[in-house]
């Protein structure tokens, strides 16, 4: 691994701690070298080369200056895999939301190694990651790729932990999306509202962790406006706050073509327009330049920090190359272990025997019903879509784990999949049907009119344009004798169905175009083809439920689409082409055979994404389903998918088990069979609230809908009108009981907690009062506990939250193990932002410390004094008491 040089925009005492650990290899020397090289090149470059290092737009990061050795930097999008040439190159790993859920340093950092190893090894310089976004609103798109959950301290603390070990590999990583980027929904245009107490307080700590405690290479300011101005052109967010409360050294960045005026991106303090250069143009920058509006400083510093992030990490002459992946047991082995540590047991009832469902035995009898459990580890659509090279399925891992493969059995007949739906011709005069495909045709028009130019018998509908193919189980067929990518045109797909199972039928359609399907003439699924987002566009996704239809009757379907658009993605997890498939939505008669019924639940791709926020409510009526599931067999276990949390309330109380998978990656399958038979203790807390209603959402008074924020009519502003009481802080406020709170999450054994100790009962200016207390296995399985610490200020001078995280860590221990645990806090954990005097201040009074396994499960407490009144400095204090900060630290001896 080569060596590189990051020490700048740190601070001394960060420094000096560094050093002392032996946790940080660079010697501060290195800054001047570093300062000295671009001082050299920058005196040397005229005004056109000056602008033109501020732009990008032939595929690179960083622009090239040939005429000083620097050829560009590139950069991959990187939250789930490596993104080359719209394949993964690596590993599929869990989302970051899962890997927020592990609640785990040691995690982030296994992470931050893999991936950037990965990103070295392809050729990539740099990458697009992490985010630290906050979870506010359950409908948000994007929740997949950010590490915070709903909690500031959370991502605080994990971020900085990705970056170290991103960077200690010789790459360079991007904290986004800066800032208050919390739904997808017109995010081109929306303007967040919030003040600044709210901001400082809940939505900038991540940013501020990744800049004082892993000097990040750079931040990616985001597509939306706050408070009237764009982010990428917002002065008071970037030079005022980053640049000069922080004191940030390194690069801010535009997401994609994210800056609007050319004068106000480059006076805010954004340093690059990438990736199409479209604004920072000489044309468009040198007339302010020349008038003096624009000085010359400004353009100046741009070019110092662009050329800062290529010479601190010697990217001038070593620019690393594309190589064979050699060594895939780091990712596999990251993705491996955030997947076990990051699953949520949510619930585990007690069966008939009188003990709980889970962990079952091997030799259990099993029924998997979802596509979800039977495909490729799913990843959102956008530019966290990761297909995985190799995976295992839920289904596989479930066999490979019984002690008999056979055990396990798959209910095609419950899940959907436009590969495996079975139709027939439509019924003949005789009132016969044969096993034949659908018939299909094709007009040259887009309203179904005339004559079609192609009728024939297709397998199936799951067809892609793209590849001009339909795969079916049957296999790979040619689209042939008729071209969809001539121009507009339409389709009608007609067939029948012989259901097995009595009852209502689920029926899906996924297009890039308007359509309607009808069951035995009835309209059960209509789209009007119109995309949600019109900067990242997929294919619309539709369900509907069929009037009951009777096992072995024969009952027809049409299904006409028209392709109207013709500009849907077919990268990135999208779609250009047209799927119809169609499952059972009750059980059937013998499901009461099995011991426990798995269904695999939730999002992916074609529901949830960049560009575009979505419903609260499960899709393709999975409550439903699971309902009727868990009424035949009480023993129902479901696992749930998905970057965020959707609707549990339905049947949360009326299955056996449920479990949060997130998006697992490509061993999620391994370790979902691992914690369902019992071989791993599961260990993942809800880095989010789940809420009983979407209604009970702190957020949901200012945002109730996402469908207000799209079309001609789309709403343009975004009010955080809960200020400071988002997530479990809201639910505080108001007194009321979540689902399932934050923090929380269930073992297959249990904890206790006691004597809990204060290093001093009096906060000192300067001084850390360490936490400690005894944390003991009880039960009778070896397992991880996530201990976590909340700060109450007793009778607060201002509005404060009830209470606060400030502190956790995940503790190992064998049963019947003791371990005295030790959590810091300092004046910092206590103190709440003024803006009048920028500064965080504590008040003299008492505090509450409280410990206990989740937020609402505190068991243990103390009080803590502060005697005299403190105010710390938005430059000095740090979101993390000086342990956690050298705790975040990743030495370069530790990279691959």
């Amino acid at each position: 691994m080569k060596h590189f040089k990051q020490t700048l925009g740190l601070s001394l005492l960060a420094l000096s701690v560094m050093q002392a650990s032996g946790a940080f290899a660079a010697a501060p020397a290195v800054g001047n070298e570093v300062e000295a090289r671009v001082s050299s090149i920058l005196d040397n470059m005229n005004s056109a080369e000056k602008i033109n290092f501020t732009r990008v737009n032939d595929g690179h990061m960083i622009p090239s200056l040939l005429k000083w050795g620097i050829k560009g930097t590139v950069a991959y999008d990187s939250s789930m895999g490596v993104h080359v040439n719209n394949a993964t190159f690596g590993a599929q790993y869990p989302s970051q939301s899962a890997l927020a859920a592990t609640w785990s340093i040691n995690r982030a950092k296994e992470f931050g190694l893999a991936i950037a190893y990965e990103t070295r090894i392809s050729g990539g310089q740099q990458m697009l990651s992490p985010g630290v976004n906050l979870y506010r609103t359950p409908y948000n798109g994007r929740s997949a790729e950010y590490v915070s959950g709903e909690d500031p301290f959370l991502g605080a603390v994990l971020a900085p932990a990705i970056v170290n070990a991103i960077q200690a590999q010789g790459i360079q990583a991007s904290g986004k999306h800066y800032l208050a980027n919390e739904q997808e929904a017109n995010r081109q245009a929306v303007n967040v509202v919030a003040d600044e107490r709210t901001l400082r307080e809940l939505y900038l700590p991540g940013f501020e962790s990744m800049v004082k405690n892993a000097n990040v290479a750079s931040i990616m300011c985001g597509f939306n406006k706050v408070n009237g101005d764009y982010a990428c052109e917002n002065h008071h967010l970037i030079t005022e706050v980053l640049k000069g409360e922080w004191g940030y050294q390194g690069t801010v960045i535009s997401d994609f073509n994210a800056i609007h005026d050319a004068f106000k991106g480059a006076w805010a303090g954004t340093d690059l327009d990438m990736p199409s250069g479209l604004q920072f143009t000489e044309a468009n920058l040198l007339p302010y330049v020349w008038s003096g509006q624009l000085t010359q400083n400004v353009i100046d510093d741009k070019v110092k920090r662009n050329l800062r992030a290529v010479v601190s990490y010697d990217f001038q002459e070593n620019l690393n190359t594309a190589q064979t992946l050699e060594h895939t047991e780091y990712g596999q082995r990251a993705a491996l272990n955030a997947a076990r540590e990051g699953i949520v047991l949510l619930r585990n009832a007690d069966t008939a025997a009188g003990k709980p469902l889970l962990p079952l035995a091997r030799s259990a009898r099993i029924a998997v019903i979802g596509d979800w459990a039977n495909q490729a580890p799913a990843s959102p659509f956008g530019t966290a879509n990761s297909p995985p090279n190799s995976y295992v399925s839920e289904l596989s891992g479930l066999q490979q784990m019984a002690s008999n493969s056979n055990n396990v059995t798959y209910l095609s007949a419950l899940s959907l999949n436009p590969k495996a739906s079975v139709w027939y011709q439509p019924t003949s005069a005789n009132g016969s049907v044969s096993n034949a495909g659908v018939k299909a045709e094709y007009f040259s028009n887009s309203n179904l009119s005339g004559d079609p130019v192609v009728t024939r018998v297709e397998p199936g509908v799951n067809l892609n344009w793209t590849t001009s193919s339909n795969e079916t189980n049957s296999g790979t067929t040619a689209v042939s004798g008729f071209s969809p990518t001539a121009g507009a045109f339409s389709a009608r797909f007609s067939a029948t169905i012989k259901p097995t199972i009595s009852g209502a039928h689920v029926f899906k359609v996924r297009a890039d175009g308007p359509y309607k399907l009808w069951v035995n003439d009835q309209l059960v699924v209509e789209s009007d083809g119109v995309p949600y987002s019109s900067d990242v566009v997929n294919a619309l996704t539709t369900s509907g439920k069929s009037a009951a239809l009777v096992a072995g009757k024969a009952y027809t379907v049409k299904l006409e689409y028209r392709r109207v658009q013709g500009n849907f993605t077919p990268a990135l997890g999208g779609l250009a082409g047209v799927q119809m498939s169609w499952a059972s939505l009750r059980a059937p008669k013998d499901l009461d055979k099995y011991d426990a019924v798995v269904i695999a639940a939730g999002t992916h791709y074609e529901n949830e994404g960049e560009g575009s926020d979505h419903g609260y409510a499960l899709p393709d009526q999975q409550a439903e389903l699971i309902n009727f599931v868990a009424r035949a067999n009480p023993n129902t276990i479901v696992v749930t998918h998905g970057g965020g949390v959707a609707d549990m309330q339905p049947w949360a109380k009326k299955v056996g088990a449920a479990l949060h998978a997130w998006f697992p990656g490509q061993q999620g399958g391994q370790a979902l069979a691992e914690i369902l038979y019992g071989k791993v203790n599961p260990s993942g807390k809800l880095p989010v609230t789940i809420d009983k209603h979407i209604e009970d959402n702190p957020s949901y008074a200012s945002y109730p809908d996402p469908a207000a924020y799209r079309g001609d009519t789309a709403l343009t502003e975004m009010t955080y009108s809960e200020g400071l009481y988002m997530g479990y802080r809201g639910y505080d406020k108001k007194h009321a009981k979540p689902l399932y709170p934050f923090g929380f999450g269930l073992s297959y054994t249990t904890f206790s907690y006691a004597d809990l100790k204060l290093s001093s009962n009096v906060m000192t200016p300067g001084n850390t009062v360490d936490v400690s207390f005894t944390l003991t296995n009880t039960g009778d399985k070896a397992g991880f506990e996530v201990a976590q610490l909340y700060i109450q200020p007793i009778d607060a001078q201002v509005d404060r939250p009830r209470k606060e995280l400030k502190g956790f860590t995940k503790v190992w221990l064998e049963p019947g193990q003791s371990k005295t645990v030790s959590l810091p806090i300092d004046a910092r954990s206590l103190a709440y932002f003024v803006q009048n005097t920028d500064s965080w201040d504590v008040d003299a009074g008492k505090f509450k410390v409280w410990v206990g396994p989740d937020s609402e499960h505190l068991s243990l407490q103390r009080t803590l004094v502060t005697l005299m009144p403190q105010h710390l400095t938005t430059r000095d204090s740090n979101p993390l008491p000086l342990p956690l900060r050298a705790a975040v630290q990743v030495s370069e001896s530790q990279a691959y």
